[in-house]
């Protein structure tokens, strides 16, 4: 079954990203399946962030590391790794909008 990218709702600090985002997945040919799980993962972090009470601007490095080791404690089997949540090229121009 495809997942309908569109229907991913990002909440959280992440959320004025979303839309950029998800035009730049499309823009890179990204499937359906692919652009949602991607937006999925998206969202995941935005609501870790806010679990932490963390602004988007405090999405360091170390603390992709943080939320990917927090989804590999709660059982998550895929998208755990660096390369996974690494935004895709161009997405820098994906802010809100």
């Amino acid at each position: 079954m495809m997942s309908n990218p569109s229907r991913v709702r990002v909440t959280g600090p992440l959320e004025p990203f979303a839309s950029g985002f998800r035009r730049e997945l499309a823009r890179q040919g990204h499937t359906p399946n692919s652009a949602s799980n991607q937006l999925q993962l998206m969202a995941h972090a935005s609501r870790w962030l806010v679990s932490r009470e963390l602004g988007v601007g405090e999405l360091t490095p170390a603390r992709v590391e943080e939320f990917l080791a927090a989804r590999r404690a709660e059982g998550y089997t895929l998208w755990l790794s660096t390369k996974a949540a690494a935004r895709p090229r161009g997405c820098s121009d994906a802010g809100p909008g």
